[in-house]
């Protein structure tokens, strides 16, 4: 990515502060996400101070997502899709319940809620859309033909690997794309060589 990121979120910053609107604030939350900022608290932050005027059910996924990497406290955001869940697509319930699952995980460390975490992961089977992290996740608390069934349904899942050559190549409005922040970080869909090859090991591991 030839491009400067800090002075890149510094416009992006000024550019909403000027002319608001929904593109303008997601672009510069994102542009917050991206090394070598990876400010996961202002991200919260700017959503949450902007939620009266400019809010989308992908936004607070962002959010709450970028809770779990710097508290252990409720994630008010998760809290909220939970509540919306029911009226929207399966693809957003599929990803609330794996982000119930993943915020179990973070902050249960000595998984004594395993349960919980186990029926939030296979609830976010149920949505029709390709998901990777979600089947991973499932995999690792299996073992034999069991794990390498998710394994392969994980590997079946991925749309795009990304070689060395191509992420030092990747355009700044991809980094600003909502969509691909979900693919890499939530779905799992979008993948390095190295995270691909590390699947295909841990499934074979399981054959």
């Amino acid at each position: 990515m030839n491009v400067n990121m800090e002075e890149l979120n510094k416009q992006l910053k000024t550019e909403y502060e000027r002319y608001g609107g929904l593109e303008s604030l997601t672009k510069y939350i994102l542009s917050e996400t991206v090394a070598p900022i990876e400010d996961y608290e202002n991200v919260v932050t700017i959503i949450r101070e902007n939620y009266n005027r400019h809010v989308s059910v992908e936004l607070l996924i962002v959010g709450a997502y970028s809770s779990l990497f710097w508290t252990n406290s409720s994630n008010e955001m998760l809290e909220v899709l939970n509540l919306m869940s029911p009226f929207l697509p399966d693809k957003e319930k599929g990803i609330i319940h794996y982000l119930n699952a993943y915020k179990l995980r973070m902050i249960d460390c000595d998984y004594s809620s395993q349960q919980e975490y186990y029926e939030e992961l296979y609830a976010s089977l149920l949505s029709d859309v390709p998901f990777v992290n979600n089947r991973l996740k499932i995999a690792e608390l299996l073992t034999g033909s069991d794990a390498q069934k998710y394994y392969a349904e994980a590997i079946d899942n991925v749309q795009e690997i990304f070689s060395e050559d191509k992420v030092s190549n990747i355009s700044s409005e991809c980094f600003l794309s909502i969509q691909s922040f979900i693919d890499e970080f939530i779905l799992g869909t979008h993948v390095t060589r190295e995270r691909y090859d590390e699947m295909v090991a841990k499934s074979n591991q399981n054959m």
